[in-house]
């Protein structure tokens, strides 16, 4: 197997990963992916979930290395996806716009 096999792969089983996962989880790994950098009140402003729902879910997605957490200079707490980036797959562009 190739390196660009193996990179097309991954980006495969990511996402038929995110596709298996619980809705919750789901709704807010599609909204991290499609802004990329989310705080937790700008997700729970697109999912209807609580804040506490969401947390768990965060915390989970981030044990499972769906996402990531960073801060920013001012010590906001943001939330990115942790998946190949899509520059360097040879996946469809229209997968990935339907993300």
């Amino acid at each position: 197997m190739n390196n660009q096999d193996f990179e097309e792969s991954a980006v495969q089983e990511s996402l038929a990963d995110m596709i298996n996962l619980p809705d919750g989880q789901r709704q807010i790994v599609t909204w991290i992916i499609r802004k990329q950098k989310m705080t937790i009140e700008e997700i729970i402003a697109n999912v209807n979930l609580t804040k506490e729902v969401v947390q768990q879910h965060l915390d989970t997605l981030i044990f499972q290395g769906v996402i990531q957490e960073s801060n920013d200079k001012s010590g906001t707490v943001f939330y990115q996806p942790n998946l190949i980036n899509q520059k360097q797959s040879k996946l469809n562009q229209n997968i990935w716009d339907k993300l």
